[in-house]
């Protein structure tokens, strides 16, 4: 078992301070996960991102999430392709666990941790 196979469970441990999981759920690709922090996490093609999509569907700065406590927001800055909750194209959204997220190409879903 490498890290790429290791239960998040096990994972979960170095990352208390996590509020919420954010879950890369494509086929194609081996699944990805983020744990995210009360704080800002930039989403975009840019290797500077905290959640990097690495696609031409996605823009270098997409978009980003903020997480404070239990508030947790998903903003679009002005994408090409923009972003979509629950299939909806948003600007800015509160968001929720269970709430599915497509940004270009990429389908993901919000986990909440406690």
């Amino acid at each position: 078992m490498n890290n790429e196979t290791r239960p998040l469970e096990d994972s979960l441990i170095f990352n208390q301070n996590s509020r919420y999981i954010l879950s890369l759920l494509n086929e194609e690709i081996t699944s990805i996960s983020w744990f995210l922090t009360n704080g800002v996490h930039k989403i975009g093609r840019l290797p500077d991102k905290e959640i990097i999509l690495d696609d031409v569907t996605v823009s270098r700065n997409h978009g980003f999430i903020t997480v404070e406590d239990d508030d947790i927001y998903i903003i679009d800055e002005d994408s090409t392709n923009g972003i979509f909750v629950n299939g909806e194209l948003i600007t800015e959204i509160e968001i929720k666990s269970g709430d599915r997220i497509q940004i270009g190409k990429f389908s993901l879903i919000l986990t909440k941790t406690e």
